[in-house]
């Protein structure tokens, strides 16, 4: 241990007096250059957005950094800002949010992006998969089956149907669900509250209410009122130990335009424990207090080649034009002086020809015979001229490869596939497309737990409180009530979209070579194509109940040991 105090005490301030030096000897060199990039108060200036491009035009330029290292303590590394946890990405937000949304509408790669991500994580919605804990509530396994089909039945009845689900009224649980999670994917974030009101048509009160992100106002940052000792940061309300109190919101009535509301302190539980308001993001550093776009790091590459796209269309149409000349047997001299001014006339012609009749002979000509660059014309020139076409070279490969290389990066960047991006998968084999599918897939299904799952039960628990409490669901005989053991009764698997598959057939042989070795479960696998093991199991008894009371053989496998060629043949009695 002396050793290393030794150590540290010389080299290190040797290295440290070097660092220093090296240090100052840049920001003297910087502010020498430009006295604007010398930093104020410790911290540095940085650019970030749409700036001048080197072709004149306006480019995306993520986090062009022009001030000096500043290194709170880390001589080898760049700290671009120094503040509270998080303010790196609160500082940036703003304006990830306002770039994502124009580019959504402009921009191909970030469309195509946003609408992948919503139907591979969202699809046509998530399926609740009711698993009340029996052992909690003091039921049998029987019992708290039968609650699981109840709570379940209810449940989708309920989030199907707008009047009930949404506060105003218009979408389904799932078409929410696809809205929050396309919230998160250009803003970085999801703000709902659950309201609890009466709506014509509607059995339940429980409502969820989707807001737009920048109701939840991010300029309000002060010591908190009253004697909590907390603190409100960029809008959201902490105690003094850290935990969330609620969230400053700026309340906005659909249809209301003519109004500035100011914004109101929601907390964020009733006082009974009920959630009231919902936030969710991606949360990437700790501290972390506002969500960013994930799609952030792909917004230049995007934009680029929209850029790239813009340029290689108006090299098309350059090569589609075409530039025609007449050249002539009339030495050039002669002719351009014959042709331009009066004084030529008095130059020598050449021998045998006169410019005056040269001039006269063409004018006339062409008068009637006129030069039409017309499909299926055929235009006969005056005898010495010839009609000379010229086109621009330009060659495409750099295009093409530098086209694919964006793509790849903005796909890459966002968590997603070149080929998802582009749509052309001529070139992609089986295993390469597997490989291809792997890392976006394990991203989505990541992404989903974080937003959309958590959407679904915050909702599932308030509409579930209010089931049990009206007696909508029939709680077992011996069961406690709902907020004896609310944890208990809201315990539940959210199921997904499938993985997608290149090829269903060896996807299907490799799920059953797995089972069969002993490798995975038949539930396991059923899960991975968003099903749920019990539902299956239920629907083919069902199934075959229905096919053998009509007289019909049911379906058997043909890979079983014990499969005849005569079970798949209708019987005497059929």
């Amino acid at each position: 241990m002396s050793k290393l105090k030794r150590h540290k005490g010389a080299g290190s301030t040797r290295a440290n007096r070097q660092a220093s030096a090296s240090v100052r000897t840049q920001l003297a060199a910087m502010k020498d250059a430009d006295p604007s990039l010398s930093p104020v108060d410790g911290m540095t200036s940085a650019q970030a957005g749409i700036m001048d491009g080197t072709d004149g035009k306006p480019s995306l330029v993520w986090a062009r950094y022009n001030g000096a290292p500043f290194t709170a303590g880390h001589l080898g590394g760049w700290q671009p800002y120094w503040g509270t946890p998080g303010n790196e990405i609160s500082r940036e937000r703003s304006l990830v949010s306002s770039i994502t949304l124009d580019l959504l509408m402009s921009n191909p790669v970030i469309a195509a992006l946003v609408e992948g991500f919503a139907t591979y994580a969202v699809g046509n919605g998530l399926t609740l998969s009711s698993r009340p804990n029996y052992d909690a509530l003091g039921i049998s396994k029987d019992a708290a089956r039968e609650l699981s089909h109840q709570i379940e039945t209810a449940w989708q009845m309920w989030a199907s149907t707008p009047a009930e689900c949404d506060a105003s009224g218009r979408f389904s649980m799932h078409q929410m669900a696809t809205a929050a999670f396309k919230s998160f994917l250009l803003t970085g974030e999801t703000v709902f509250l659950l309201d609890w009101k009466r709506a014509a048509g509607a059995a339940t009160r429980t409502k969820v209410n989707m807001l737009d992100v920048r109701q939840l106002d991010q300029s309000i940052t002060r010591v908190a009122d009253g004697n909590g000792g907390g603190s409100i940061m960029q809008g959201v309300q902490f105690s003094k130990v850290g935990s969330v109190e609620g969230y400053w919101i700026r309340p906005f009535v659909l249809g209301n335009f003519s109004s500035a509301p100011q914004a109101r302190f929601v907390p964020v539980r009733t006082s009974w424990g009920r959630t009231r308001v919902g936030h969710l993001f991606d949360l990437i550093v700790p501290g972390q207090i506002r969500g960013i776009s994930p799609l952030a790091a792909a917004l230049t590459p995007a934009h680029s080649k929209s850029t790239l796209r813009e340029f290689g269309l108006a090299a098309a149409l350059i090569q589609s034009m075409v530039a025609a000349t007449v050249e002539s047997d009339l030495p050039r001299d002669a002719a351009l002086r014959s042709l331009a001014t009066a004084d030529a006339m008095d130059t020598p012609a050449p021998p045998g020809i006169s410019p005056e009749a040269w001039a006269a002979a063409c004018a006339s000509y062409y008068e009637t015979v006129k030069v039409n660059l017309q499909p299926g014309v055929v235009t006969h020139m005056m005898k010495g001229d010839r009609l000379v076409l010229h086109r621009p070279q330009s060659p495409n490969t750099v295009h093409d490869a530098l086209d694919k290389s964006l793509s790849r990066e903005a796909a890459k960047a966002a968590g997603s596939s070149a080929e998802d991006v582009s749509g052309d998968y001529s070139q992609t084999s089986f295993s390469a497309s597997r490989l291809a599918q792997e890392l976006p897939w394990r991203i989505t299904k990541r992404r989903r737990s974080a937003i959309v799952e958590p959407f679904y039960q915050a909702a599932f628990a308030a509409w579930m409180e209010e089931a049990c409490e009206t007696g909508r669901i029939r709680l077992p005989e011996g069961a406690p009530a709902f907020w004896q053991a609310p944890g208990a009764y809201c315990a539940a698997v959210w199921r997904g979209e499938g993985k997608p598959v290149a090829d269903p057939l060896k996807a299907a042989q490799a799920d059953i070579l797995e089972i069969e070795n002993g490798l995975s479960t038949l539930e396991a696998k059923l899960g991975e194509r968003g099903l749920d093991f019990e539902e299956v199991l239920a629907q083919r008894k069902s199934e075959r109940e229905q096919l053998e009371a009509a007289g019909l053989r049911y379906p058997v496998p043909k890979n079983r040991d014990d499969w005849k060629p005569e079970d798949d043949t209708p019987s005497s009695t059929d």
